[in-house]
């Protein structure tokens, strides 16, 4: 029998990093392989509650946080989301930390490895490159956050032994821009699946946000980073509204954007140009069951991205796991989905996403599968990227 640690690090430190953790963990749970998984969260001990200290006090000084990162109530709502077996341990951040883990567990391999690892080589563990959002809009970062990208993932590839990669054009990526790289590269599969807890959450308060029981929604589940672009949803939305009023669009997520801060006021500021305000619902960061409730309602998740790291980021997964019909920018991360009910608008064409909303609501829907259905599809997903990740850890040993 396998024992596999999970490694929280970095991961921690934002909600969709905590999904990828669990998608992780459930998918090899779903192999249908003999394995103990032990998930290592560096939120306890001394250098971890130091650096927290530190991190405030900078914050204090800077008048506003970097970033949102969530709360420990929120990682522990996470972690007991996380189906079947798996045995948690707080521990302290740094490599001495995870040698004395990795030791004390018997743990045969860690993953996945947002850095890579300051342990020795009888410590197998397996690397995770997520995006070239980088390379693919510069224009979004300062040279200096390019240089880092670059020496980070470079470093990644010449280290480990194995890396995952959430999608095939992730690891296209790869072999095009660091054709010197020495890892071995698994792309994982398109998995989604749900939770058997999202089918029992009570309907949204639909009210409490000015929206009537029979008036239909869109939403995006997506931070307010410039690489969302939510602009051009919103353009969509105000083209909409021409030919049908009663429409709504419900935005949830971080609103914070650490590269521009100004980002999100300007936002705001359009959605006022556009007359769109009343139909426009920002409701931030909310917890994941409040999220979920809100998506089920939709008649349609909105991915306006530009740029992912897997197909379709975190929402689609959530929105293709329960059924919930997705319209999605079609840049080739997202052409990776292979999914009924999923249909694909030029990236960046307000007008086309338009036309992708109005059919969406002229349409008669087509009936959601069941409960069950999409229970077996999921696992049947998760159980496929289980053994992609067996193959990763196999390489990460091997060598």
């Amino acid at each position: 029998m396998l024992r596999l640690g999970i490694l929280g690090h970095t991961f921690v430190n934002w909600a969709g990093g905590l999904d990828f953790v669990r998608t992780v963990a459930e998918s090899l749970q779903a192999s249908g392989e003999p394995l103990e998984l032990h998930l290592l969260l560096p939120i306890d001990g001394p250098w971890f509650h130091a650096r927290t200290r530190l991190r405030a006090w900078r914050d204090r000084l800077k008048s506003a946080a970097l970033a949102t990162q969530p709360s420990r109530a929120t990682i522990d709502a996470s972690v007991a989301s996380f189906g079947g077996d798996i045995v948690v341990h707080p521990i302290d951040i740094g490599g001495r930390a995870l040698r004395s883990q990795f030791r004390a567990l018997g743990l045969d391999a860690m993953l996945p490895a947002l850095k890579p690892l300051p342990v020795g080589a009888d410590m197998p563990w397996v690397g995770y490159v997520y995006d070239f959002q980088h390379r693919h809009l510069p224009q979004l970062f300062r040279p200096r956050q390019i240089a880092r990208r670059e020496r980070s993932f470079v470093r990644m590839l010449g280290t480990a032994r194995s890396v995952i990669v959430n999608a095939r054009a992730v690891a296209d990526d790869i072999a095009r821009f660091i054709p010197q790289a020495r890892a071995a590269v698994f792309a994982l599969p398109f998995c989604p699946q749900p939770s058997p807890t999202w089918f029992d959450l009570p309907a949204p308060e639909l009210a409490a946000l000015g929206i009537a029981a029979d008036d239909p929604y869109f939403i995006i589940c997506n931070q307010f980073w410039q690489h969302k672009d939510h602009a051009t949803a919103w353009r969509a939305f105000a083209e909409l509204l021409r030919t049908h009023p009663r429409a709504h669009l419900v935005c949830t997520g971080d609103t914070s954007d650490f590269r521009n801060m100004t980002y999100f006021p300007r936002l705001m500021d359009l959605a006022g140009e556009l007359g769109i305000e009343s139909r426009l619902h920002v409701v931030g960061l909310v917890p994941k069951r409040e999220q979920i409730a809100l998506l089920r309602g939709a008649c349609a998740l909105i991915q306006p991205t530009l740029s992912e790291g897997g197909p379709g980021g975190g929402a689609a997964y959530d929105a293709v796991s329960l059924g919930v019909p997705s319209v999605v920018s079609d840049i080739p991360v997202n052409r990776e989905i292979e999914e009924p009910g999923v249909s694909f608008f030029r990236a960046g064409d307000a007008g086309d996403l338009a036309a992708s909303m109005r059919d969406a609501l002229d349409r008669p829907p087509p009936p959601r599968p069941d409960r069950a259905t999409l229970i077996d599809l999921g696992r049947r997903r998760r159980a496929a990227c289980g053994q992609v990740l067996l193959q990763a850890i196999e390489a990460a040993r091997r060598h």
